[in-house]
């Protein structure tokens, strides 16, 4: 096998469709497989860097081991089934291809309303903002690319193909973070919250310095602690309306009125300097040409040099150490081999048999392993004591979180809480002091027991435990070994303390988000927490697919860090804003328009604070808008007349909808041909009828927090598909199985672990 892994083996034909289809093509192109896009415009700059273009590719479509069929709009005008009995066939659409919405109309700004990510994002007061641009489609790119990596894991264990599918609304509705999980515990609506993380703690969002913006993330006691010391607002703590730092940290507008000003006068750089010197998550919020020059991406190697221009782009995603990546096409250089002997079936999921360990917390690394369990893996949970809550949760914290089910954290809050069990179902756990030779000495049993060990701690984490790289190839030299570290092992920033919320600033994406008026803005989810964790899971299936398809290949290191997935997400952008010779442009924020699209907004209806998305992307769908809005004087507008007269239509357009129904108008706009879609709210994505028609949330009963629905992996395997087997399991509650039956231990000295505390089910005191 090359240096391409089972990738060199296959032949991947992209038909041309929407940016989720390119993404997943790109991905594939990029590590190793030769693709095939189809494209009767010609060659889309940044997307195809790794494939061979073509008018047409009949005969390639027939012989392919994969078929990527995407649409950003429409629905798939012909939805394809394999071709021969091997293929995998995957299909991206805005909506499922079954359910009531299955004919609708869409676009990323209409994506984003109908799957409630546009209700976190913008201010109170106007209208709720749109996100990056494009980001959406990349993310569904994403999950068809997880998809056709299990399908092809399964082919290697079955020898059959199969049909993969997704949807930009499953996808956006699986990638909130904790929105609906308040409400199925509480029924709290979150909502946007300015220009912040729409959601608990403070303050995490975007901040003015003297001269340039700042991400902070300070989402914990300790580091609230410090900042208050290092701002001199310490004495926040001794008024009258402040019982605990709690206090602070659940209402951003009492700390805002003192934190603001200070910032304002404050230089940036040396603000985050001084922040990351006191370990307080911070980072600067650059634009293109700051992206382009970051000390720590060129530090790095990052940056690729374009094989058709002086452009500079995107470079890999995931470093794989046993697995290249590269700009340029490829060429497939055989069929791609059969592997290990599977199980008698997967009944799971394409993973059915392989096992993870999983040492990740907070958000990008949970989601990265539930991904792996949603496909059939066992995945346990080995976690220290402190991974979950202390023995007692401030009732400030609980009802502020809404984390809680009937906001009550009850006697063991560690097990109760919403935000642990939605990232930990279908995974088993088991606690162990590794603080403590005797845990570790645990530790190194399970290692060679496991296929795969994914790990988000910083990088220095690990080697401090004992367990670099090195040591873990020793212990299993078959291990894929996946570490997420928010900047990578290496380069100027590699111990910069990284939350999402800091690295979206830093990579650009607030730049290319806010208001037409106003500075850089906030996206009210955190993208590059999900955004790793799609990019982890994906890594994880690709050395697993190498070492089934060559058993001799051994294991692989993998290092996802997350400010370079973050940059691949707009690397659209990033091309864009040069030119041909490298010079940079930096793009104007358009709130929520779109060159190409016009009208395209945000606006008012009847009722407090609901809202419409409308997307005018062509004169089918201005004819549409012109009939329900009653606008016979209108419709001979061209595009270039309508981009023209965007305010004054969006005026027109404000004035008619205000009066109406956001969801009654929905439906009737769709019906004329019109992306459109009201901005839902958590409770109307829980109980949207679409959703619903296909399946996508499961009801698991905890043993401690009680029925609640969470959403399966987005991602429809028709042979193989994801299983929602258990809720997540109790602090602890697979200790035996891990220590007796996985590392063998004999009972005694599994007794002897639990008197000593080396194992547990309990925080520390």
């Amino acid at each position: 096998m090359n240096d391409y892994g089972a990738f060199s083996h296959l032949l991947v034909v992209e038909l041309d469709g929407s940016a989720a289809g390119a993404y997943c093509g790109r991905m594939f192109g990029e590590y190793g497989a030769e693709v095939v896009a189809v494209r009767p415009d010609g060659v889309r700059p940044f997307y195809d860097t790794s494939k061979q273009v073509m008018a047409e590719a009949d005969d390639a479509r027939t012989r392919a081991d994969v078929v990527i069929e995407s649409s950003g709009t429409d629905p798939l005008a012909k939805p394809l089934e394999p071709a021969h009995a091997t293929q995998v066939v995957v299909r991206i659409s805005p909506f499922a291809t079954t359910g009531p919405y299955a004919s609708w109309r869409s676009t990323d700004l209409v994506d984003a309303a109908v799957a409630g990510h546009l209700r976190l994002s913008g201010h109170p007061d106007r209208e709720p903002l749109q996100g990056v641009p494009d980001i959406v489609h990349h993310a569904a790119g994403m999950f068809g690319f997880v998809g056709a990596l299990a399908a092809l894991i399964a082919r290697v264990r079955t020898g059959a193909g199969q049909l993969v599918e997704t949807s930009h609304q499953e996808v956006l509705a699986a990638l909130h973070q904790f929105s609906l999980l308040r409400y199925t515990h509480n029924g709290a609506i979150l909502n946007r919250q300015g220009n912040r993380y729409a959601g608990p703690g403070s303050p995490i969002g975007g901040y003015g310095c003297a001269d340039g913006w700042i991400g902070l993330a300070i989402s914990q006691g300790d580091q609230m602690e410090r900042m208050l010391e290092v701002t001199g607002l310490i004495s926040m703590l001794e008024r009258s309306d402040v019982d605990s730092i709690w206090d602070l940290m659940i209402n951003p507008g009492l700390l805002d009125e003192e934190l603001i000003p200070y910032l304002e006068a404050q230089p940036r750089d040396e603000t985050v300097e001084l922040f990351q010197a006191l370990r307080l998550p911070c980072a600067p919020a650059s634009d293109m040409a700051d992206l382009l020059a970051d000390e720590h991406l060129v530090g790095r190697g990052f940056w690729q040099a374009s094989p058709t221009d002086e452009r500079l782009l995107p470079g890999p995603p995931v470093r794989m150490g046993g697995h290249d990546w590269g700009l340029g096409p490829k060429q497939k250089v055989g069929e791609l081999p059969g592997g290990a002997e599977p199980p008698e079936e997967l009944a799971d999921g394409p993973l059915t048999g392989l096992r993870i360990l999983d040492m990740t917390r907070v958000w990008a690394g949970p989601l990265a392993t539930r991904i792996l369990a949603d496909l059939g893996a066992e995945v346990l949970a080995t976690e220290v004591p402190w991974t979950r809550t202390g023995l007692e949760v401030p009732q400030v914290y609980i009802e502020g979180t809404h984390f809680f089910p009937d906001d009550e954290g009850g006697e063991r809050p560690w097990n109760r809480s919403g935000f642990h069990n939605k990232y930990a179902t279908n995974k088993l756990s088991t606690v162990i002091e590794l603080d403590k030779q005797a845990g570790r000495d645990l530790f190194a049993a399970l290692v060679p027991t496991a296929d795969a060990l994914v790990e988000n701690y910083s990088p220095r984490v690990m080697p401090d435990l004992g367990f670099d790289q090195e040591t873990l190839g020793e212990l299993n030299p078959d291990l894929v070994y996946v570490t997420m570290p928010g900047y990578g092992r290496e380069g100027p920033h590699t111990d910069w303390v990284a939350y999402g919320p800091t690295i979206d600033g830093h990579v650009g994406h607030t730049s290319l988000t806010g208001y037409r008026d106003e500075g850089p803005w906030k996206c009210g989810v955190a993208w590059p927490d999900p955004i790793g964790g799609m990019h982890g899971a994906a890594a994880t299936l690709i050395a697993l697919l190498d070492r089934l398809v060559d058993p001799e290949s051994g294991g692989q290191n993998i290092e996802v860090a997350q400010i370079e997935s973050a940059v691949n997400m707009i690397g659209q952008h990033v091309a864009a804003a040069q030119t041909e010779h490298g010079e940079v442009t930096i793009p104007r924020r358009r709130g929520n328009r779109r060159p190409g699209r016009a009208p395209q907004g945000v606006y008012k209806c009847a009722g407090d604070d609901r809202w419409i998305a409308i997307s005018v992307v062509d004169d089918r769908s201005w004819l549409g808008l012109c009939q329900v809005a009653g606008w016979s004087d209108l419709t001979s507008l061209t595009a270039d007349e309508r981009w023209d007269r965007h305010d004054e239509i969006d005026e027109q357009l404000a004035a008619f909808t205000g009066g109406e129904v956001d969801i009654e108008l929905m439906a009737r706009l769709q019906a004329a041909g019109v992306p459109a879609g009201a901005v839902h709210d958590a409770a109307e994505v829980v109980n949207d009828p679409q959703l619903a028609a296909i399946d996508f949330f499961a009801v698991l009963e905890h043993a401690e927090a009680g029925p609640h629905p969470w959403p399966r992996l987005p991602v429809r395997l028709s042979a193989t598909p994801a299983t929602m087997r258990h809720a997540a399991a109790l602090m602890g509650e697979n200790n035996e199985y891990a220590v007796c039956e996985l590392a063998g231990y004999t009972a005694e000295q599994y007794r002897t672990l639990l008197d000593q505390g080396i194992v547990r089910t309990t925080p520390p005191a």
